[in-house]
């Protein structure tokens, strides 16, 4: 009777249970090797940013030199740098009930700044972990190459041995990510903090009389 025997020279390396995790940390590596950028202000740096607002209300910007903060869309965007232009010095800019204001009060200008200046510290930490991230990525993308070679070459033995210094490669990326979780969580919390308190100034520009109009292009 024949003996079927089974030939392994094309059984996948990817068959293997113990590869599976390496090989989707490869692919997050690649992924974490592109370059991470830090939203964070320093010397010569403008810095322009637009987010949408976490609550949903209407558009309003800081303005201060050469550097913006929007909530809103790319409309806002384009409206607060046609203001630039032509409001002299710092300026909160907002929409309410289809008008446009401009506050250039300095207290209320400080008590914004304030409650957004945590955010700008935790965009600084974002931004090396992020770095830190890169660098895992790349080495382990370096890891995730030599392991498509294996691949390629049908090595499983080779695959494994580079599938655990993938898993011990993978535990400081795993790390890195979690505090980056765990930073952006505290960015959601400081932006929904700092929308309260800007509503508030907002408000009471339009009672104290310190909010003054500015014309709207149609």
């Amino acid at each position: 009777m024949e003996k079927i025997m089974q030939d392994t020279r094309f059984a996948s390396p990817f068959a293997s249970r113990s590869l599976k995790r390496p090989l989707l940390l490869a692919a997050l590596a690649a992924a974490c090797a592109l370059p991470l950028l830090p939203v964070q202000a320093g010397d010569g740096i403008t810095i322009n940013r637009t987010i949408q607002a976490a609550d949903g209300g209407e558009p309003f910007a800081l303005v201060r030199g050469a550097d913006s903060a929007i909530t809103g869309d790319a409309v806002a965007s384009k409206r607060v740098k046609e203001l630039k232009r032509s409001v002299q010095g710092d300026f909160l800019w907002f929409r309410d009930g289809g008008k446009e204001y401009v506050v250039q009060d300095a207290a209320a200008l400080k008590r914004v700044g304030d409650a957004w200046a945590p955010m700008e510290a935790i965009g600084a930490q974002m931004g090396g972990q992020g770095a830190e991230m890169g660098r895992h990525g790349a080495s382990m993308g370096a890891l995730g190459a030599k392991m498509a070679l294996a691949a390629v070459t049908f090595n499983e033995e080779k695959m494994e041995a580079l599938g655990k210094q993938m898993e011990a490669a993978g535990k400081p990326m795993e790390a890195a990510g979690k505090k980056m979780e765990d930073l952006g969580k505290k960015m959601e919390q400081e932006q929904r903090n700092a929308e309260r308190v800007t509503r508030g100034v907002i408000q009471e520009s339009l009672r104290n009389g310190t909010a003054r109009p500015v014309a709207v292009r149609g």
